[in-house]
């Protein structure tokens, strides 16, 4: 209650200085101000739930998957004082707007509900495996560091960079095949070297002090983002890594992560106005150089608005622009090339379809793409299931995750158990991307999970080998190693 509370306190002073300083009308921080207030009712429901059910914020796939949508949420209250600039398509007036919040809170707190009658790991769990295997931590850290540099600095020498870059080659345009591995390895090593980073930095210290594996960790996680900020241009680092951040910190106290996932969406909205300045500074296609403060909400909070597109979508067509066959098309584009030759032959492109066939706005991937529209769960559901599919496709989501994870909370044990479930919960924080991104984020937690686990296998095989080969002869012990237990 106590969060609430202030949540309310510090979004009506942020809502009344931006009214002033905007001159904002009365229906511009009115709706502002119910928004933040669902925001605020919502974030605290997630949280008293998770307590609840002593799921731990590390280990708990769905509760990753809500939590970033919350974030999301909370940031977008502001959008009401900005005009539509990204998308000037929609034509949704302010009352369609929060119609769509109002909705998409409801949902949110629906599948909290969902949340509430799963089980999942607990923080004392996870906490544990964190301790007992915190020498296979520090090692699949290490590893990953030096693979994100070394895949980065071969991209760069290939002349990759982003769309918004005057790059020769990006994800969209390869120069060859060959290069998805190393791109992939980018982001898998990227990831994992902030995630496992963060981890390392926040922990408790461990044995004796290990000032190389420090400066590892922190280098690990600037490379990253610095390279997906300043070199790809892609501000949404600044949004996750914060949350990771908050997340891993449980494996030292629960209360402390649950003070700074308090305190990120106590300040996330307020921080979010500081955005444009950076959007000016790393440059930005579709915003004009003398952006002003409508403006730069319009830039910064849209990008984490999560209804507009899918209420825009329901009320240009009136609840019937969908298909369910980008299912199935989604399905078929996760399997890999290797086992489905051709797949781009006979997957077509069924968001493209719904978009420019049955709505007339700008669609397209790749060079040919048009407009960069914020894909979630919510559209998802709508370009599949239509009014529906707004709750059904989050609903499910959250159930699917929730599933997996107490599968495996139940039926992994030892090194296995801690190197699934947090790729799975990092493969759950991904909650942008349009349908065909789905079955791929499932399969990215498995790749995940293999890559993690093959790391600590071999890893922990290569440090052992070395500890044996540095004790006298007459000092081993008989029998055959136990490769489960770290060598002391």
């Amino acid at each position: 209650m106590t969060f609430f509370a202030l949540s309310l306190l510090l979004y009506s002073g942020l809502v009344a200085w931006l009214s002033g300083r905007l001159g904002g009308s009365t229906a511009e921080w009115s709706y502002t101000l119910a928004h933040l207030a669902l925001a605020a009712a919502i974030n605290s429901h997630l949280l008293w739930v998770a307590r609840r059910r002593e799921l731990s914020f590390l280990g708990s796939a769905p509760f990753a998957f809500l939590i970033v949508h919350h974030v999301y949420f909370t940031v977008a209250g502001l959008k009401y004082f900005s005009p539509i600039l990204l998308y000037p398509q929609f034509d949704l007036g302010l009352g369609a707007q929060f119609a769509g919040s109002a909705a998409g809170a409801a949902v949110l707190f629906v599948c909290a509900l969902v949340l509430r009658r799963q089980d999942g790991p607990t923080t004392s769990r996870v906490q544990t495996w964190v301790d007992r295997h915190w020498g296979d931590i520090r090692r699949v850290m290490i590893v990953s560091v030096v693979g994100s540099v070394l895949c980065k600095v071969i991209l760069i020498q290939l002349g990759y960079g982003s769309i918004y870059t005057e790059s020769l080659y990006n994800e969209h345009l390869l120069r060859s095949y060959e290069d998805n591995f190393i791109l992939l390895g980018n982001e898998t090593f990227g990831v994992l070297s902030v995630t496992f980073g963060l981890l390392y930095l926040l922990h408790r210290r461990m044995g004796p002090r290990r000032p190389l594996s420090f400066a590892f960790a922190v280098l690990g996680v600037l490379v990253q983002v610095g390279y997906t900020l300043l070199y790809l241009k892609g501000r949404m680092i600044l949004l996750t890594t914060p949350i990771t951040m908050a997340v891993v910190a449980e494996a030292l106290s629960r209360r402390k992560a649950e003070r700074a996932l308090q305190g990120l969406l106590l300040v996330m909205p307020a921080l979010s106005l500081l955005g444009v300045q950076l959007t000016l500074l790393i440059g930005r296609f579709n915003v004009p150089a003398d952006t002003g403060m409508r403006l730069a909400i319009a830039a910064v909070n849209r990008r984490a608005d999560l209804t507009d597109f899918p209420t825009a979508m329901m009320v240009n067509s009136h609840g019937e622009a969908h298909d369910a066959s980008i299912i199935s098309a989604a399905v078929l584009n996760a399997i890999p090339r290797a086992f489905f030759p051709g797949k781009e032959e006979v997957v077509r492109d069924v968001y493209s379809d719904i978009l420019e066939q049955r709505l007339g706005w700008p669609a397209g991937a790749g060079e040919e793409m048009q407009a960069d529209y914020l894909d979630t769960a919510f559209s998802n559901g709508v370009m599949s299931f239509g009014v529906v599919g707004f709750l059904l496709v989050p609903l499910a989501l959250t159930w699917m995750f929730g599933r997996a994870c107490r599968w495996l909370d139940r039926h992994t044990r030892r090194l296995a158990y801690g190197f699934t479930i947090i790729p799975l919960w990092l493969a759950a924080m991904h909650i942008e991307g349009e349908w065909a991104s789905i079955p791929l984020n499932f399969r990215q937690a498995i790749f995940y999970g293999v890559i993690s686990l093959g790391i600590a296998v071999v890893a922990r095989m290569l440090h052992r080998m070395l500890a044996l080969a540095s004790v006298s002869p007459a000092l081993l012990p008989a029998g055959p190693p136990d490769l489960e237990s770290p060598p002391r």
